[in-house]
C-alpha cells in the first residue's frame, strides 16, 4: 500500500492494470490517523503515473457538493508531487488533508 485515501462518502474502486495502478478497499491495515469512514489503498508501481490519482480524485469530488478527504502517503517523493498536482485545484467546498505515513 503505497497511498491510503479516507473520506466521508464512499470511495470507489478502481483498476488500472496497463498503468500498474490498483484503487481498492482497505483491508485491516486500518491507519488509527485516519477518522474517516470510508477509505481506499492505493498501489503504484509506476511514480510517473500519478495523474490518474488526482483524476480519480476530481472524478470523485465531481460527484458531491462537499467531501472531506484524508490522504496519508507512505514515500516522501509521491507526497511532494501529488501536493504539488493538488494545491491548486481544489474547489472551496472539498477538504483535503495530505500527510505522510
Amino acid at each position: 500500500m503505497d497511498i491510503l485515501i479516507a473520506s466521508n462518502r464512499q470511495l470507489p474502486i478502481r483498476y488500472y492494470v496497463d498503468k500498474a495502478i490498483w484503487i481498492r478497499r482497505g483491508g485491516c491495515s486500518i491507519n488509527p490517523q485516519m477518522t474517516l469512514p470510508f477509505f481506499v489503498e492505493i498501489e503504484i508501481k509506476n511514480s510517473l503515473n500519478l495523474q490518474i490519482i488526482i483524476d480519480y480524485i476530481f472524478e470523485f469530488q465531481r460527484q458531491y457538493k462537499q467531501t472531506e478527504l484524508q490522504i496519508l502517503i507512505k514515500d516522501a517523493h509521491i507526497l511532494t508531487k501529488i501536493n504539488e498536482l493538488l494545491t491548486y485545484n481544489i474547489p472551496h467546498q472539498h477538504t483535503i488533508t495530505i500527510q505522510q505515513l
